[in-house]
């Protein structure tokens, strides 16, 4: 597992599907890294905040962020839609310059306030269990399951990009964060992620998106769907499933919270798996109304299902295997 970016690596050399244009958009990352790294961090941060505020309402995909404001907060005026909308932007560049820095962000401990409950700590002290972290796209998500990391070797699990060279050197930056590695999705990664979890270790994973094989679940009062995987590997290996969300303070700061989600275990796994679904989702919802600005709401989270009944039963087919 901890040896996620060499196999990212032996990948790309035995595919051989590195194109020109994928050369060329691996370069001009490069280029930036190098450009902001030369930078500090707290001028890296900003500096991409501010362009990002100023650029991105530019682009096609600010109607959406505008259209999911109004499905989330009806009743605010569309100059209070605008003003969220300006914040969200600012925080993904934000996030974004503080990506090429981020190993000089986690090794500074100045920068975090832990806010973490004792009950979780201490159970997670005594040893004998692993974890499943889950969080939202909210301030920088990379830095939210820092705190675990005292406790367990994290695993993160990720999407993998189309480009493998940018893969690759994003991985690796992203390493600096999961101390187990990173684990991108495919058939192979439930699996691994049960043997992982079961030897005592905890794998972290972002669930605010849309998943379009997912279970409905009820978001901000309309109806979508959520990953049930996290849910699914807690209930099945008995292991705490946690929440976890990274609070933006100024000058590239943050406070770290976390909150327990009870998991039923009940003679019918599918609906305990739902259940402790619509748990996280609710906590989700409930924190980005604390903080609306600091979500992503430019992703497509309430995309209505076109032309196919609702595909509940696949997911959960893995609770009805047997335990290895």
């Amino acid at each position: 597992m901890a040896d996620g970016v060499k196999k990212n690596k032996k990948s790309i050399e035995r595919t051989g599907d590195v194109t020109a244009s994928h050369r060329v958009e691996y370069l001009g990352l490069r280029m930036a890294a190098f450009l902001l790294r030369c930078l500090p961090l707290g001028w890296a941060s900003g500096l991409m905040g501010k362009i990002w505020r100023v650029a991105a309402p530019l682009t096609y995909r600010h109607e959406r962020v505008m259209r999911n404001l109004e499905i989330g907060f009806p009743g605010l005026t569309k100059a209070a839609r605008r003003k969220i909308a300006a914040e969200q932007w600012e925080n993904l560049g934000r996030t974004f310059g503080e990506s090429f820095l981020i190993d000089r962000l986690i090794a500074d401990d100045s920068r975090f306030d832990n806010n973490i409950p004792d009950e979780i700590g201490n159970r997670f002290r005594g040893g004998g269990t692993g974890a499943v972290i889950t969080g939202m796209h909210s301030a920088n998500w990379e830095v939210a399951g820092r705190p675990i990391s005292e406790f367990f070797p994290v695993i993160g699990l990720y999407q993998r990009l189309s480009n493998p060279l940018s893969d690759t050197y994003v991985v690796g930056l992203r390493t600096q964060v999961f101390g187990g590695g990173m684990l991108s999705k495919s058939r192979e990664t439930p699996k691994r992620i049960m043997e992982w979890v079961r030897d005592g270790n905890a794998v972290a994973m972002l669930a605010d998106l849309r998943e379009a094989r997912g279970v409905a679940v009820q978001f901000f009062g309309q109806e979508t769907t959520a990953n049930p995987f996290p849910a699914m590997v807690a209930r099945r290996l008995g292991v705490p499933l946690i929440v976890g969300r990274a609070i933006r303070l100024p000058g590239v700061r943050f406070r770290i919270e976390a909150v327990e989600i009870p998991v039923p275990q009940t003679e019918d796994a599918a609906i305990d798996v739902q259940v402790a679904t619509q748990a996280i989702q609710k906590q989700f919802e409930r924190w980005i109304r604390e903080r609306p600005g600091e979500w992503m709401w430019v992703n497509d989270r309430w995309r209505a299902t076109q032309g196919r009944s609702r595909p509940r039963r696949r997911p959960l087919d893995f609770m009805r295997q047997k335990p290895n």
